[in-house]
């Protein structure tokens, strides 16, 4: 089944740095300036799929033979393109197929096989052009050239959905799912996605954490209501390890899928996967260090949000309510945050409220301050103040009491200003 993709522009953590491998770094050529200014004042248009491409260097014609800049049609086929200075080699790479141009040979070599290219690679103003053909009999790419209405249509299997910016791609019809660690690496298989697309999926992105990677999707349909399915892969050495699936109705916010606990000799760093229903923790070797069934610990038959989850808490977000959850492991309780947190109408918004979904706008900030005498941090943004920032607000679990009566005493401004004296005051910001 074919489905059509959105990517968000996530920003992922190192795994994913390849996207910066689409600026190739080429030195400015001494090519002839005929090509320069046929280059400049190209005319040629481009089409892929049946659909205008506007690649952001312009192919240009020279002497019957039509040039397309290899970065932007690289881009426009789906692959990862890098340049290799010492070598002077492009490489395009892409499931299946690694292609690897030399500057100045007359061949090219797909898969480690050599291919003749009818014309050498040409550098104009530090980019590099390739022949028309050479996208035809290297990259699978039907290629035709209109020569009355000076357009080049490209035709090819889009089977293969690129994750841009990630160096990830998705087979849109087996949903095999490929990889690069970054720009001089080949794509690799990680496995299979094991999901059924109704509708326009979505991707969180990336994370890295440690050794492991999550990897989460989203199924967005009307069923008649906005529904969400939610696919989040655990990757490790390259290969899915692990897989969920969650299902939201109404509303959907992205789920944790990290934690980091700070140890003298470094922060410790935890992977989060839930099903909506269940959490599971796993430690940086990929084995399972804690569960958590929120049924269960909130003694309610529901789907949840997760946002955020530590050594001795979870917040979570029940379906049904809307409503932001604490459960706090130390005592055994579940404390509604909109009660402790919310007065007035907004409080009463937050349990009246059912459109466009019921609940609270609260969302989780931090678990700020000081660590270890049990203060979270929310952000709140008012239904009811209109281009509102958010308002950070600051819940402290009664499990933690005690601890916080070694603290220092806050002191108010007025109190802090009594203290100062014109023969201490040193600098004034």
């Amino acid at each position: 089944m074919r489905f059509k993709l959105r990517w968000n522009s996530f920003l992922p953590a190192a795994l994913l740095a390849a996207a910066a491998a689409f600026a190739i770094a080429l030195p400015v050529s001494a090519d002839n300036s005929a090509a320069t200014k046929a280059a400049a004042n190209t005319g040629i248009n481009l089409t892929m799929n049946g659909k205008a491409a506007n690649p952001k260097t312009p192919p240009f014609l020279d002497k019957g033979t039509v040039y397309l800049p290899v970065r932007d049609m690289g881009e426009v086929l789906g692959t990862l393109v890098s340049w290799n200075v010492q070598a002077k080699t492009v490489t395009m790479r892409y499931p299946k197929l690694t292609v690897k141009l030399p500057f100045g040979s007359k061949s090219a070599s797909v898969n480690g096989q050599l291919v003749a290219l009818s014309s050498p690679l040409r550098m104009v103003d530090g980019r590099v052009y390739a022949p028309l053909r050479f996208f035809s009999e290297a990259m699978g790419t039907e290629v035709k050239w209109e020569k009355s209405t000076q357009t080049v249509h490209m035709t090819k299997s889009d089977d293969y959905m690129r994750l841009t910016p990630y160096a990830i791609w998705l087979n849109q019809v087996t949903h095999d799912l490929y990889l690069t660690k970054d720009e001089q690496t080949d794509v690799t298989s990680i496995g299979k996605l094991d999901a059924k697309f109704k509708g326009t999926v979505t991707t969180d992105g990336a994370v890295r954490n440690g050794k492991n990677t999550v990897l989460t999707f989203v199924d967005k349909y009307a069923n008649p209501q906005p529904h969400y399915d939610v696919y989040s892969l655990l990757i490790r050495n390259n290969r899915i390890v692990e897989q969920k699936h969650a299902a939201y109705d109404r509303r959907y916010e992205p789920n944790t899928s990290y934690y980091q606990v700070y140890d003298p000799k470094g922060w410790i760093e935890y992977t989060v996967l839930t099903d909506g229903k269940i959490v599971w923790v796993y430690s940086d070797e990929g084995k399972i260090v804690a569960t958590h069934d929120l049924q269960e610990l909130t003694k309610q038959d529901d789907v949840f949000g997760v946002q955020a989850v530590g050594t001795d808490y979870l917040v979570v977000r029940p379906g049904r309510t809307g409503l932001l959850t604490l459960i706090d492991l130390r005592d055994n309780t579940t404390t509604v945050l909109a009660d402790k947190l919310l007065t007035g109408k907004d409080l009463a918004y937050a349990h009246e409220n059912q459109t466009p979904y019921p609940g609270d706008t609260l969302s989780f900030a931090g678990d700020a301050g000081y660590p270890g005498y049990g203060i979270l941090d929310f952000a709140y943004v008012s239904p009811f103040q209109k281009n509102a920032n958010s308002e950070r607000l600051t819940y402290k679990r009664p499990s933690y009491a005690e601890e916080r009566k070694a603290l220092p005493k806050e002191r108010s401004f007025q109190e802090m200003a009594a203290s100062c004296a014109v023969d201490t005051v040193k600098s004034v910001h």
